[in-house]
Parts: C-alpha cells; sequence; structure tokens
C-alpha cells in the first residue's frame, strides 16, 4: 500500500479485511492511519521515558491517575473532586506536579510506560486511550515551568501575574488571591499594633530590662539618659545586648498572641474584586477554589452569584456542592436576604448538612439533634444560636419564609419550614456582660494575679486559662467561677469545657448556685445551665473514671520488676 512517496507495510491483522476488497485502501485508509499514529504515539512514548495515555489505578485501587497527554492529566478519588496535574521533566528526572496543592512528586515510568511508580505508590495502566497533544504555554507563564513557578515563586509574583497564573488553571495560586486582595487593599495604617499588643510588648521589655539590670544611660525615659556613654556601655557588655534580642523576640511573640486570642474579623473584599474572583471560577471550574468563592459572595451577601459559584464548584465534582447547589437552584427572585424581626417557631428541615433539622421552641430554645440545645436571639437582622464552641451558628431568612445557613457548620444549607402547628413563647434575654479588656498585660508574669486580685476578670480568666493548659482542672474551675459569676458568658461557658477533661469537676453545681444566687433568672449562668448536654458530659466523665479504674487495675496486677535478689 503505497502512501505518499514511500511504503509502508504491517500485518493484515492491524487492519482487518484490508486485503479482502479493492476498495479497501479507499474505505479502510483514514481508520489505519489513526491507528497507526496511536501505535507510534505510544511507543515514542515508551521511547522517551513518558507515561502512555489513558487511566491508571494505583494497586489496592482507590486513586486514579487520568493521563490526558504526555504533559497533563486529571487526579481522581471517589467522594473527592479532580486534582489537575502537568508532568514536567528536570535535569533529567520526571515529576507530577499537583496543581491544587502545589507540590510535585517524582515519578518514574516503567515497563514502556504502562506503570507509574510514585514514592511508595505503583499505578498500574487500566484503560489505555488516545493521547491528546502537548499544550503550548507562553514563556515566562507558570504553566510553561509549572514546578518552578509554584516553588515558592508565588511569593515574588505581582498581583497581576497571581490573576495571569490562575487564570492558566492552577488553583493553588487561585486559592491566595483573596488574601492578596487583602493586603493590596489594606488601608494605610490599618496594621499597626492593637493597643492591647503595644501593652503587652511594653510589659514584657520593662520586665526584662528590670532583670537585665538595664543601664539608666540606654533609656530614653530615664533623666541619665546620654547616648554615648550608653554604646560604650553596650560594647563593654555583648551579653546585654544578646539579652534585649532575645527580650525584643519574646515581647513579639507575646503581641502576636494577643492576636491569637483576639482575632481581628478578615476585612470584606470590594466588589470588583469578588467578581473578578467570580470570573476566574466559572475559567478555571476547580472545587475547592469555587468553593471559597462561594462562601466569599454568600458573606457578603451576594447569594446569586454565590450560588453560581457553587454550581460551578458541583461541576468539578465536588458532592456536597452538587446538593446544595440543587437545593438552591428552585429560589431565583426569592434569594434575596430578609432582616430577621423575630425568632421562628416550629420545625425546619435541609437536604443534610452537619445540622440538618431545627425545631424553634419556647424561649428561644432550638433542638439542633443528638439531644443538643441552643438558645437563639435576633441581631443585626440576623438569627443567631450561641453553640458550645463559643461561636454563633447563624441564619439569615428569605421573603418565602426559608432560612438559609451563613455560618462555617451551616453555610449554603437551606432550611424549609415543615408542616404542622407551633406555638412558642417569647425568646428569654440575658444579662451578658461583654468580655472585659481591663488587663491587658495580663500575659506578663505576676500582672494576671495582681488584675485577678484586684477584681479585674480579664486576668482571673488568664489564671483560669494557664491552669487548664497545665491540667490543673480544679484550680481553673476556681477562677473561671469568679469569671462567670461576674456575668461574663466566656467564664461560664469555659467551666463545662473543663468537665470534657476531668472527672474531678463537677461543675453544673457551680452553675446552679451561680444562677440561683442571681434571683432574676436572667445571668448567663442560667442559659448555660438550660443549653449543655449534661448527659452526654456526665458519659463523658463516667467513661473517663472507668478508663482512669481500668489502667489503675492493669498497673496493679502487674508483675513487679526484677531485681539482682529476686528469687523465684
Amino acid at each position: 500500500m503505497r502512501i505518499g512517496s514511500g511504503w509502508l507495510s504491517w500485518p493484515a491483522s492491524f487492519c482487518p479485511g484490508l486485503e479482502m476488497s479493492a476498495f479497501a485502501p479507499r474505505t479502510l485508509l483514514p481508520r489505519c492511519i489513526a491507528l497507526l499514529s496511536l501505535l507510534l504515539c505510544a511507543q515514542q512514548g515508551a521511547a522517551s521515558g513518558l507515561p502512555r495515555c489513558g487511566v491508571f489505578e494505583v494497586e489496592g485501587g482507590g486513586i486514579q491517575l487520568r493521563v490526558d497527554g504526555p504533559d497533563r492529566g486529571v487526579e481522581k478519588s471517589e467522594h473527592i473532586p479532580d486534582r489537575p496535574f502537568v508532568v514536567q521533566g528536570s535535569e533529567g528526572k520526571l515529576n507530577r506536579v499537583n496543581l491544587t496543592f502545589g507540590f510535585s512528586s517524582g515519578l518514574n515510568v516503567q515497563r514502556g510506560g504502562r506503570v507509574l511508580q510514585e514514592g511508595n505508590a505503583r499505578y498500574r495502566l487500566i484503560q489505555p486511550a488516545a493521547c491528546l497533544p502537548p499544550l503550548e504555554h507562553t514563556p515566562g507563564s507558570c504553566l510553561a515551568d509549572a514546578q518552578h513557578c509554584l516553588d515558592w515563586r508565588h511569593r515574588e509574583l505581582s498581583l497581576s501575574a497571581l490573576e495571569s497564573a490562575c487564570a492558566e488553571g492552577v488553583p493553588w495560586l487561585c486559592q491566595l488571591l483573596p488574601e492578596r486582595y487583602r493586603e493590596t487593599d489594606q488601608a494605610p495604617g490599618s496594621d499597626t499594633l492593637s493597643q492591647g499588643q503595644i501593652a503587652v510588648i511594653q510589659a514584657t521589655m520593662e520586665k526584662a530590662m528590670a532583670e537585665m539590670d538595664f543601664p539608666r544611660q540606654c533609656r530614653d525615659d530615664d533623666p541619665a539618659a546620654d547616648a554615648e556613654a550608653c554604646m560604650a556601655i553596650l560594647e563593654a557588655r555583648p551579653e546585654l545586648v544578646e539579652a534585649v534580642d532575645t527580650a525584643i523576640r519574646r515581647a513579639t511573640v507575646a503581641a502576636s498572641m494577643v492576636g491569637v486570642f483576639s482575632p481581628a474579623a478578615k476585612p470584606a473584599l470590594l466588589d470588583a474584586r469578588l467578581q473578578r474572583l467570580q470570573g476566574l471560577c466559572t475559567r478555571v471550574g476547580e472545587s475547592d477554589f469555587c468553593k471559597e468563592v462561594a462562601t466569599l459572595q454568600w458573606t457578603a451577601g451576594n447569594l446569586q452569584d454565590g450560588r453560581a459559584a457553587l454550581q460551578v464548584a458541583c461541576d468539578g465534582g465536588d458532592e456536597t456542592s452538587c446538593r446544595q447547589a440543587a437545593a438552591l437552584l428552585p429560589l431565583d427572585g426569592e434569594l434575596v436576604p430578609q432582616a430577621a424581626s423575630a425568632v421562628p417557631c416550629g420545625h425546619y428541615a435541609a437536604s443534610g448538612g452537619l445540622l440538618d433539622e431545627l425545631t424553634f421552641g419556647d424561649g428561644g430554645m432550638v433542638e439542633v439533634g443528638y439531644g443538643s440545645r441552643v438558645r437563639a436571639r435576633v441581631q443585626d437582622g440576623q438569627i443567631r444560636m450561641r453553640h458550645e464552641l463559643g461561636g454563633d451558628y447563624v441564619l439569615q431568612p428569605l421573603a418565602n419564609g426559608d432560612l438559609l445557613g451563613l455560618d462555617d457548620s451551616m453555610r449554603f444549607e437551606r432550611f424549609q419550614r415543615q408542616p404542622g402547628d407551633a406555638q412558642c413563647s417569647a425568646p428569654l434575654v440575658f444579662d451578658a456582660v461583654p468580655f472585659p479588656q481591663d488587663c491587658p498585660r495580663a500575659p506578663i508574669d505576676g500582672e494576671a494575679e495582681a488584675c485577678c486580685a484586684a477584681g479585674k476578670m480579664q486576668g482571673c480568666h488568664v489564671l483560669g486559662s494557664r491552669a487548664a493548659l497545665g491540667r490543673k482542672w480544679v484550680e481553673a474551675s476556681q477562677h473561671y467561677r469568679k469569671v462567670c459569676e461576674a456575668g461574663i458568658r466566656e467564664g461560664c461557658e469555659n467551666l463545662v469545657s473543663l468537665m470534657e477533661n476531668s472527672s474531678a469537676v463537677d461543675v453544673r453545681p457551680m452553675l446552679e448556685a451561680v444562677c440561683e444566687a442571681d434571683g432574676s433568672g436572667r445571668h448567663v449562668a442560667c442559659d448555660v445551665l438550660a443549653t449543655r448536654n449534661w448527659g452526654l458530659l456526665d458519659l463523658g466523665q463516667a467513661l473517663e473514671r472507668a478508663v482512669r479504674e481500668q489502667s489503675a487495675d492493669e498497673e496493679g496486677t502487674r508483675p513487679a520488676p526484677r531485681t539482682p535478689n529476686h528469687k523465684q
């Protein structure tokens, strides 16, 4: 058979029926050429150490690699969205670069491209496929050298370059955009230290300088300050310079911990930034990134855009997003937030999620399942329910009466009123005192004790937290009880949390005493007392005691260790 100016021959079995008809060259030529191209492509891949194209499955099952072309593919796993990757050679080695998480791993191609070894994982080709041609990338773009781009180079990328890399289809860099936008749009001076952080730094440095006998000549606030004399002292005492440097580092850490224990809410993104992220989500289509975009839109009140981004996350393979998007799909003009004016009454259900049923009853009490109850209130046009972890479940009403979840536990869930009559008494309002900031120097040794003794509850709270970290549960309960008695909700809640760690503390009688002593029934201790799952807490303490007793029994029956004089 003549093709062009040369001759090619192959077994008749390669193109069956070719030798049986004079019309075979005309009818079967395209098919045979396609098969021949596939064969040559596979041979070329094997010869150059590239994997063949198709679906590879790890030994033992569970994870698959779909190699679409010699330079790219998708990692697949049940119940997990697809993870795109690129295959890239570097210094004579082949690497698989995960574009979702930004890391690369060595890829060893074996048995003519039919077996891939990646660390301890071994993949075998189970479904061969034709290779797509390699993609061409603009020189200098991220995917032109993905391994280098993702190897910390993203820290040096400008905002526009980061956006371009995201648009190329690098989800890991897409996920860095929201924080970069916040940094770029941050108002001048908004990154200055808080008053609490400044107080901690000053107290830490004062204590350190007193301990090291810091020279008066080096203190700006001392009449004996003398720059030249100070320099002479520091040159003669290098250990003093090192001690000051250590004190500065400790003060910086202490100031950062103020932000950890009292984190500030992240600023909202500008609408233009949100719309840019929305467009990138639509273009890239990666589930994790689009879920983040949906969350940002949802939090900003842009429910229509949030639902659209959630649908893209579903299209990318995220099963939870598919369920949530399907529940939101029937809502059109109704998908507009409405300000809450009253706590709901009755039974509401969602299509799934961590909390899929809510029963609103008397006094604002809400049954949330598993024997747990929370108290609902209206705040800033939303329905909020304080939970045991110290935060709020947050619901936003719609015009049709549905409730949308906004917080981390219920986000994107649509709660619909279930049939049935219900009548509820008005929600109770409790006299909660805001957590005080009356002892900013409490983290410094000795300051918390002095503050607590002076009746400053921030100092007592710090003492309780220190005792709890040291597993001194009874001591911690004494400090937390003082904070609770002052009407501070965090003190009462932390008091209850001690029961989750030790059976040596029974805080229920403590809360009952505080509630009864107040007499009004509106002390926060009364609310905490009514909304905790005491049965579950008692069960946990019983199990803890049983484990401790079992360990003691085993220790008592264990043979005594042998000594040189031990006789049988």
